[in-house]
């Protein structure tokens, strides 16, 4: 009978650990499970971490790489247009002695018509491309239009006042091709 007893206490202590190794199992299971996700969990969020700033990263450098294209682009057109207006500034003045020749031969033959017919088609030529003639005669002295090479004292003309003009000066647009060469009275 202690043997039976004994077999009925051992197996009850069995029934009882199985019973507490079945209850906690699962509950050391579901631990483990736990540490086991949350290490994965951690995991994730690193490489979340890195994954969201290496896009950061992308998308500063893509918005840089735009700016610097955009600034290019306007760089380069700025660049064209101004290499356009300096060769088209350079080739009226190429033309600029022709027309000093042609008011320099009607001051002597005003009567020519020949050359009156050649000193207009150069005016008209000029007009079309947008080229004007810098007044200066009796107008006041502007250093950003004339160039003073002379002075004098004259009581016909006012404060500042252009006399005489030796070169005629030009403008194309708004820029000045080349300045009037003036005598300034007084």
């Amino acid at each position: 009978m202690e043997n039976e007893k004994m077999n009925n206490t051992e197996a009850e202590n069995a029934a009882a650990e199985s019973e507490a190794e079945e209850t906690t199992a699962p509950e050391e299971q579901e631990a483990k499970e736990e540490a086991k996700d949350k290490k994965i969990s951690k995991k994730a969020e690193k490489e979340i971490e890195s994954l969201k700033a290496k896009l950061a990263e992308g998308e500063d450098r893509f918005l840089r790489l735009a700016a610097e294209y955009d600034n290019y682009r306007k760089r380069t057109t700025k660049e064209k247009s101004d290499a356009y207006a300096e060769a088209y500034s350079d080739a009226v003045k190429a033309i600029l002695p022709l027309a000093d020749s042609l008011d320099k031969a009607l001051e002597f033959t005003p009567d020519d018509d020949g050359i009156k017919a050649l000193s207009k088609l150069l005016t008209d030529i000029f007009a079309k491309m947008g080229v004007s003639v810098i007044e200066s005669n009796g107008k006041e002295f502007d250093p950003n239009l004339h160039n003073a090479i002379m002075h004098e004292e004259n009581e016909e003309f006012g404060e500042n006042t252009i006399s005489q003009t030796f070169q005629t000066g030009y403008m194309l647009g708004e820029k000045v091709i080349r300045h009037a060469m003036v005598k300034v009275a007084n």
